[in-house]
């Protein structure tokens, strides 16, 4: 296996949480895959289980990335933000809004996905999310940050994949 899994917080804001993960690819290729909307695509978004029924990426600061998904018989989810900042090729951040349910008052994140080149091979992805609101989620900010973490997690296996 290529990528190896770090569960070590660094963050020390009991809002926020991080996810490590490494690849062996360079750190270019892995972040396109984050910055190209055909790329991303195919990997970013929906968690297992659910069809991605729309993904579209403006990639640049103030552009938006908008995410529907649906699990077999339920209504679609949508996960709607802007894009913050992106430093080729070691960060990119956007501000996520997501309601889990329809009516439901929707939770805000911001994630920032950081790309240290390890070696010419090599890159270790950082994702820190950090809810800025839990809308109307049972469990509030703990099952927000336990979501992301599985959530980001499944990513990344997808990621994996799409990389090889």
């Amino acid at each position: 296996m290529s990528a190896t899994r770090s569960g070590e917080p660094i963050v020390a804001d009991r809002n926020a949480t991080s996810i490590v993960r490494e690849f062996d690819f360079p750190r270019r290729t892995v972040f396109e895959m984050f910055t190209d909307p055909k790329k991303a695509a195919k990997w970013f978004g929906s968690p297992a289980g659910a069809i991605t029924v729309l993904f579209e990426l403006d990639p640049r600061p103030g552009g938006t990335l908008r995410i529907q998904d649906r699990w077999p018989g339920q209504p679609v989810h949508e996960t709607s933000g802007t894009v913050l900042e992106v430093v080729e090729p070691e960060r990119f951040a956007f501000r996520s809004t997501t309601a889990l349910e329809e009516g439901a008052i929707p939770f805000e994140a911001l994630q920032t996905v950081m790309l240290e080149e390890i070696s010419p091979r090599r890159t270790r992805v950082v994702v820190v999310v950090k809810v800025l609101s839990a809308g109307s989620v049972p469990g509030g900010v703990e099952a927000l940050l336990q979501g992301f973490q599985g959530g980001w997690g499944e990513t990344f296996d997808k990621l994996e994949k799409e990389l090889r």
